[in-house]
């Protein structure tokens, strides 16, 4: 086993990085995704190597933590059948399903939005009760079938989701929505009762705000929680490497508060759509998601 964090005391907080180096279905933005695995493992791994002390890190905010007794553990890039997409879905669930069993939570990166499904029935099949879920996004995901796309894509994940027995539409909580969606991605969402906070709403009630009132809404009767960020919910001038740049968006800070607020109460994360072909030469956007992955960490050892 490879670390990009190894502890040096009995383990109290354990996590997965899992990659998913998937974007064989990206037919409509910009395909690349596949290398984003390694581009976050590095940043990340960058970030230890660069600042880490004695076992701890310094955070501006809230102090020193320490990271003594915290493992995160490289799983690799999972092998993918890039010709059957059906079966790449059942390779990434095998992988975060092992991840479960063994007791770590998965950190899951992509690859296109496609990534999500696997990793969230893994969860759902894994916990008892039924699971909420979070979504940080530009964009719906409802779709369920398009013959460029065929059934698991970057725009289908959250439909295929809300399939599963014990993951509720109003346990959906998407965040950070904008711009213009097809009338049937739209319409399906309103009618099933998906929980929606547009980027308009979130700039309106503030980071905090807008993560109380998901996890209110996503944590209503669940007994777990997962996170997925789709880098697209950041405004393209502040993460340029994505799939699907999408004008406007929530401010990257605002996104770092509230993967914070939310981060004690998730079970489960991935990262999806960074895409290193269009991120900058100083790796921009590969470092925020490091950063946001690190925040997800610390934040659940000081908190969790």
């Amino acid at each position: 086993m490879e670390y990009l964090l190894k502890p040096t005391h009995s383990p109290a907080h354990r996590f997965a990085f899992i990659g998913v180096p998937h974007d064989a279905a990206t037919s409509l933005g910009n395909p690349g995704g596949r290398f984003g695995p390694q581009a976050l493992r590095d940043a990340l791994r960058g970030v230890f190597s660069w600042r880490l002390q004695n076992g701890c890190l310094a955070d501006i905010d809230t102090g020193i933590i320490d990271l003594s007794a915290v493992e995160v553990a490289d799983f690799g890039d999972i092998a993918l059948s890039y010709h059957d997409t059906a079966l790449t879905v059942e390779q990434t669930y095998a992988a975060v399903q092992r991840a479960l069993a063994a007791g770590y939570t998965p950190l899951v990166v992509g690859g296109d939005h496609g990534i999500t499904y696997p990793p969230v029935k893994a969860l759902h099949d894994a916990t008892a009760g039924a699971i909420g879920l979070i979504q940080l996004d530009a964009h719906c995901d409802l779709m369920d079938f398009s013959d460029r796309q065929g059934r698991f894509s970057g725009s289908s994940g959250m439909w295929r989701a809300i399939e599963l027995e014990r993951l509720a539409p109003a346990n959906l909580v998407q965040v950070g929505l904008r711009g213009y969606a097809t009338v049937e991605q739209y319409t399906l969402g309103q009618q099933l009762g998906v929980q929606r906070i547009s980027g308009t709403r979130f700039a309106e009630l503030g980071a905090h705000a807008a993560a109380e009132q998901a996890l209110a809404l996503a944590g209503q009767g669940t007994a777990a929680i997962y996170l997925t960020i789709d880098l697209d919910v950041i405004n393209p001038g502040e993460a340029p490497g994505t799939g699907w740049p999408e004008p406007g968006g929530l401010r990257a800070q605002d996104v770092i508060d509230f993967v914070r607020a939310v981060a004690p109460r998730m079970a489960a994360l991935d990262i999806a759509e960074l895409n290193p072909v269009y991120d900058t030469p100083a790796r921009t956007t590969a470092l925020f998601a490091a950063r946001l992955m690190l925040d997800f960490i610390t934040t659940r050892v000081r908190l969790g």
